[in-house]
């Protein structure tokens, strides 16, 4: 069976080099949304605000708090915690990529919202928001965290299946985080876009650092029995050298 470790069903990697345009252009909007933040110049965002606002019930507001939970500060920690543990049984370089990730993330999400200084939406928030406004930091926390349990249950499985389940509830609880934080009106639309998009491009250069860094863990490793199979020649170059 295939060493998903090695050779993953699919990463942002693979996306890219299918559609060399795709990250580019990813990155391009999240700079076009940061700029539109600081100038105020997203009108839409005043829409959906209101029509959310419209949407609201006792039920769907439970549940967007709950759903909010999972990229909170306390959570996105400890699941990156456990995530690195488990990584480190079987590859410490991811579990090392995960708790510099971890750590990271607040620091370039703090000097991205000093940055570009945008306020938070005013009245109507069902939970408490600090802090400037874009990008959302709770999507791209879940992002840093949820978002490494596929790299981890690689390790751990050869099941295709598997694997791809845990990568499609990673990255739609990523989602539902992200919309979550608009439903309790801590956010505008055009944040938890931007935070969705700069969880992509983390992402990706996780990806990149850790193939650039190392052989993933889990490779076949020739036994010493396989090594002096490799070191004696064929009986085919035995005789191509014989007549040589």
């Amino acid at each position: 069976m295939t060493d998903l470790h090695a050779h993953p069903p699919m990463t942002l990697g693979r996306v890219h080099a299918r559609a060399n345009w795709l990250l580019p252009l990813v990155a391009l909007v999240f700079v076009l949304l940061a700029i539109g933040a600081a100038g105020e110049w997203l009108p839409w965002d005043a829409s959906i605000h209101r029509w959310v606002l419209d949407q609201r019930s006792p039920w769907r507001d439970r549940a967007a708090m709950r759903v909010s939970w999972f990229g909170s500060t306390y959570v996105v920690l400890t699941v990156a915690a456990i995530a690195a543990a488990l990584a480190w049984r079987r590859c410490p370089r991811l579990a090392v990529a995960i708790v510099v990730l971890a750590l990271a993330r607040p620091l370039t999400e703090f000097a991205l919202k000093e940055l570009v200084g945008r306020e938070r939406p005013v009245g109507d928030r069902l939970v408490r928001g600090r802090g400037p406004s874009f990008p959302s930091g709770h999507p791209y926390a879940a992002a840093a965290s949820w978002g490494f349990l596929p790299l981890v249950a690689a390790l751990y499985t050869r099941r295709r299946l598997l694997w791809w389940l845990v990568a499609v509830s990673s990255w739609l609880l990523v989602v539902l985080v992200a919309g979550s934080r608009v439903w309790l009106g801590v956010h505008w639309a055009s944040d938890v876009v931007g935070g969705i998009l700069l969880a992509v491009l983390g992402v990706f250069g996780a990806e990149r650092l850790l193939a650039r860094a190392h052989v993933p863990c889990g490779l076949h490793r020739p036994s010493p029995t396989d090594a002096r199979a490799a070191e004696r020649p064929s009986a085919e170059a035995s005789r191509r050298d014989a007549f040589h």
